[in-house]
């Protein structure tokens, strides 16, 4: 029998349809659109890393860091989590000079905002640690012109009774409402090219009493921020941020 010609053989030959073709183009489409998403430039990049240590001052208006290493902060989480998710952390108490109480500031702050490396809510972090969450409500505190959303919580483990005020400031705002916020802001800004960094502000009192533990943390926040710079204060409540051109003229 003879051999089949060379225009049978091409007949024979398996043949790329339509469908093929629209799948491989999608794939190199998809891998282009990917890699183009991808977040290459952090938030921060425009305003320099912030150095949170050195940002909160040990001593201002009223208030001043009484130095010691106070073993009643509850951490934001605990073990080697710490070196993995927070970038930087800050645990101070500061006394009010004219009364005497004692406020309790911690912050946590994750330059990548991805996946394991997320900020912990605190009312996640305190029942991890033994509290009973009995009130968290998302409220505003009001500094000049400007309203800061932000949770209130108390917390009891035992007789100890903590009145709690937070925020979580993502890229250039505070995430107000469901941790869902959290992750929508992080894709926001993904699809605008940067990476978000993160940062979860807390102040807090051992103290029954609610609506004085709320008044005393909103005047330690407002005097903190008084004694910082604009961008300073950008570094913890987010806003608009100035070029490094405009800022070094």
């Amino acid at each position: 029998m003879m051999g089949a010609s060379t225009h049978e053989l091409a007949l024979r030959a398996p043949r790329v349809g339509i469908a093929q073709w629209a799948a491989g183009i999608l794939m190199v489409l998809s891998l282009g659109a990917a890699t183009w998403l991808t977040p290459r430039a952090t938030w921060y990049d425009r305003l320099g890393r912030p150095d949170y240590q050195s940002i909160v001052p040990a001593s201002f208006g009223d208030w001043v860091n009484t130095g010691e290493s106070d073993g009643a902060l509850v951490s934001p989480t605990q073990g080697e989590a710490l070196r993995t998710i927070y970038s930087q952390m800050v645990s101070r108490t500061y006394v009010h000079r004219p009364t005497g109480r004692r406020i309790m500031l911690s912050l946590a702050y994750g330059e990548v905002q991805q996946g394991a490396t997320q900020l912990h809510r605190p009312e996640s972090c305190y029942s991890s640690q033994g509290f009973a969450i009995k009130t968290l409500s998302p409220d505003r505190l009001t500094i000049g012109r400007r309203s800061l959303d932000v949770f209130r919580m108390t917390a009891v483990i035992g007789r100890r009774i903590e009145q709690v005020t937070y925020w979580i400031r993502m890229g250039d705002r505070l995430i107000a409402g469901s941790p869902l916020n959290l992750n929508l802001t992080r894709m926001e800004m993904g699809l605008t090219g940067i990476v978000a960094d993160g940062l979860l502000f807390r102040v807090s009192e051992i103290t029954p009493n609610v609506q004085a533990s709320a008044q005393l943390q909103d005047r330690f926040v407002r005097d903190l921020l008084g004694a910082l710079s604009s961008v300073q204060q950008t570094t913890l409540v987010g806003g608009p941020v100035e070029s490094t051109e405009r800022r070094n003229r």
